[in-house]
């Protein structure tokens, strides 16, 4: 009988094709045996010789993995990567990442999360994919790989770790079970503010989001004030949660796209001091972020996380929001509407909400069965 998951390990690369335009590219690589925990074994061995070849381009040795973390961030990107037989163009790049992924193939209708055949949890990796710097997007992940496990009986072999994990939208720390990673989990037992947080873009990644930013509002690029403070009330309201998540849904079910918070439709960078200000006392980027993740989770799922990633970002002194949502590979996503589910698709500038059943029926074929 077929596994009930198995893994990828991939590389992404968003690469700006010409002003406006951004090619989302993705190489990858299956792991999938009798025994699921050889293949995530199998797994975490190639991610490990693809960080390594990383490393090596950029002409630094491996000694840990924080330490590669680092080194790739100050460095940026060389423009020529090997990853075993396959060389790959980094050349106006940004965004980039490397990741291993658990995948579905026979989903549990007993998870506390909907599953679909087909959905990914990023389990481990560094760079732009998914949330793979958020160790509470993390610890989800690898909670839901090891709930699949038990789920199914699989060996867990000498894996099996508990760790006590704080996520800065409760009270205390709390106990996890998950299968061991490379990742380092010392210190996650206390409050903190969250790593991903002080991402810093290379030079010349802060260029080709300037030229985004330049090129205005197209098919793949959307500008949006806020993320929940309503700029007619003055108070924050779900109403603008929901615009936000109509776009990222139009751009899953599209060609992908980039999506700033904090700058007007008018292309005026305000930062998001509007949202900051409803934090009431708690630091603003993890108030932002809670919002941010509750916003997925209300109107959408967290089963597109893994095509769907946060980044503060600053510009001219301010913080902005930069979410990258690559298109979705093999279904259609719906948001969830007051009256049921909506499906949403991106024209030249705008999300446009379908409701003709036989033309959703359609778009579905011509997309995700051609």
């Amino acid at each position: 009988m077929k596994t009930a998951f198995h893994y990828l390990v991939r590389v992404k690369v968003l690469r700006l094709k010409s002003p406006g335009r951004v090619d989302f590219l993705e190489y990858e690589d299956k792991f999938e045996q009798e025994n699921p925990l050889e293949a995530r074994k199998e797994a975490f061995r190639v991610y490990q010789e693809y960080l390594e070849a990383w490393l090596a381009a950029n002409q630094v040795a491996y000694s840990s993995e924080e330490q590669a973390r680092a080194d790739l961030r100050n460095k940026g990107m060389a423009p020529l990567v090997k990853f075993g037989t396959r060389e790959v163009d980094f050349t106006d790049a940004f965004g980039c990442g490397l990741g291993v992924f658990l995948v579905i193939d026979r989903p549990s209708a007993d998870y506390i999360v909907e599953n679909h055949e087909g959905d990914e949890c990023l389990i481990h990796g560094f760079g732009g994919m998914g949330w793979a710097d958020d160790p509470k997007s993390i610890m989800s992940a690898l909670v839901h790989e090891y709930w699949y496990y038990m789920h199914y009986k699989y060996d867990t072999g000498d894996l099996k770790r508990v760790v006590s994990f704080y996520e800065y939208d409760i009270a205390q720390a709390e106990p996890g079970t998950i299968l061991e990673t490379l990742f380092n989990w010392s210190g996650f037992n206390k409050p903190y503010s969250a790593p991903f947080q002080e991402n810093v873009f290379s030079r010349a990644e802060n260029e080709i989001l300037a030229q985004l930013m330049k090129s205005g509002e197209c098919n793949q690029v959307e500008f949006k004030p806020s993320l929940l403070f309503n700029h007619k009330t003055g108070k924050g309201g779900i109403s603008i949660k929901g615009i936000i998540a109509k776009t990222i849904c139009a751009f899953l079910n599209t060609n992908g796209g980039i999506l700033f918070i904090g700058i007007s439709n008018k292309s005026e960078i305000q930062g998001l001091q509007y949202d900051y200000s409803l934090s009431a006392g708690k630091s603003p980027r993890d108030f932002f972020q809670l919002e941010f993740d509750q916003m997925l989770e209300h109107f959408l799922s967290l089963a597109v996380k893994s095509s769907v990633s946060g980044q503060f970002y600053q510009c001219g002194g301010k913080d902005l929001f930069l979410v990258t949502v690559l298109p979705s590979k093999h279904r259609p996503i719906f948001l969830n509407g007051q009256e049921g589910k909506e499906f949403y698709v991106r024209t030249e500038l705008s999300s446009r909400h379908i409701t003709d059943i036989e033309e959703i029926a359609n778009y579905c074929i011509d997309t995700w069965t051609s």
